[in-house]
């Protein structure tokens, strides 16, 4: 959560001074639904600062209509889009922060590649937490939709995330079936419980190989494949 909130700060860090609160003013809190009036600008400013203090004060709600107002417009696109995404993710509505952080991505041009690449790290992290939420949840197929979306991103890194989830997600879920495995569990259902568990590890496997394509020395990807080794050695034991 808090790296979250430092990328979104970093995106709104150079805000126009306009959105400053000036002295003697009336509390934002109270301005910003009456700044709709100035939201005919057509760069849409008004749009954007009223969208950074309605966050700042915890309406998100608000925050989200101004920030999609300033998108519209095509003002400061990477942080509109950031800080409507993480308004969606305050309001609970996570599928459609990523699909804010998707869109936000595709804008500008290659002299915006830092703004870009904080927006990637932003919507890394915010897929990262839904899959592991799913996961959670014992939604399986879900949770591995979810990390599959790193794995088409461009930059090798964010690939390396998404391996690297896959690869612990199967792992994971190779263990809950053996677990599942008790001394009153009968012979054919032990059998059929392991070929699943057998499966999961190979799909776990398989998706830590492609990411020590990526980075071999990644200590991230030596931790996954020394705990999938220790899950399929037990898989063994078990079997015999």
């Amino acid at each position: 959560m808090k790296k979250q909130l430092l990328l979104v700060a970093a995106l709104l860090a150079a805000l126009p001074l306009a959105a400053q609160e000036e002295r003697g003013s009336p509390p934002w809190t109270k301005r910003y639904e009456a700044m709709a009036v100035d939201t005919n600008s057509a760069d849409g400013r008004s749009a954007f600062n009223a969208a950074v203090r309605a966050s700042r004060d915890g309406n998100h709600a608000m925050a989200d209509k101004y920030f999609t107002l300033s998108i519209a417009r095509g003002y400061l696109p990477f942080s509109s889009h950031a800080g409507k995404a993480e308004a969606l993710k305050e309001l609970g509505k996570i599928d459609e922060a990523i699909k804010t952080l998707e869109q936000g991505m595709k804008t500008g041009t290659e002299a915006d590649s830092l703004q870009r690449q904080k927006l990637e790290a932003m919507y890394v992290s915010v897929v990262l937490a839904r899959g592991r939420a799913r996961l959670r949840e014992n939604e399986i197929a879900r949770a591995a939709a979810s990390y599959t979306l790193l794995t088409r991103m461009k930059r090798a890194c964010w690939k390396m995330d998404g391996f690297i989830a896959l690869g612990t997600l199967y792992t994971v879920h190779g263990n809950a079936i053996l677990e599942g495995i008790t001394n009153k569990t009968g012979k054919r259902f032990a059998a059929r419980a392991r070929e699943r568990a057998a499966d999961a590890f190979k799909k776990s496997r398989d998706y830590l190989d492609r990411a020590a394509r990526l980075f071999p020395d990644d200590p991230r990807l030596l931790d996954a494949r020394s705990r999938l080794d220790e899950s399929s050695r037990d898989e063994s034991r078990r079997a015999r």
